[in-house]
């Protein structure tokens, strides 16, 4: 009989202190940190991680009512952008054949739409790293500027709210 008191003792202690705990919290607005950046050859594998406190990163592939319909700005959720040191410089990065950065060239970006990674649950902040490959290249192969390089990174939540504007340690190719 002693042991069953006790376990039960035992069980009701468990919920008070797991009821006692206090959920994780994060701002609403995403927040990103730099974690690494590997090259593979031409491409590359850029990690980074993230916090949402009402856990509204990512989008369904088939969601496409405005704001989030082709076209607009909010139809990605993940922008990244590279960059080039030029005499000193940090200019855009371009995918000008001849390797000149010229406004007129396209710039070298990366845009991607992230899959909903909601949770179910009471609370839903969220807390992970994202991986992402750069492809076909990470850099203009025809630059003579692509020997160091960065990254600015944006992650937008599906309540349009902007991350921290991210910008990755120099990378030296």
């Amino acid at each position: 009989m002693k042991f069953n008191k006790t376990k039960i003792a035992l069980v009701f202690l468990s919920f008070c202190v797991i009821s006692c705990l206090k959920p994780i919290t994060y701002p609403n607005e995403p927040s990103i940190e730099y974690i690494g950046f590997e090259a593979m050859s031409d491409s590359a594998k850029l990690v980074f991680s993230f916090t949402d406190g009402d856990g509204d990163i990512g989008l369904d592939q088939n969601y496409l009512d405005p704001p989030h319909n082709p076209g607009s700005f909010y139809y990605y959720n993940l922008y990244i952008t590279c960059f080039e040191l030029m005499d000193g410089q940090w200019v855009t990065a371009t995918a000008d054949p001849q390797g000149n950065n010229s406004i007129m060239a396209d710039s070298i970006t990366y845009n991607f739409r992230l899959e909903d990674i909601s949770i179910a649950g009471q609370n839903k902040a969220l807390r992970g790293d994202i991986e992402v490959v750069l492809e076909p290249f990470y850099f203009n192969p025809n630059s003579n500027h692509s020997d160091s390089i960065r990254y600015s990174i944006l992650l937008l939540d599906r309540s349009l709210n902007h991350s921290n504007l991210l910008f990755t340690p120099t990378i030296y190719r």
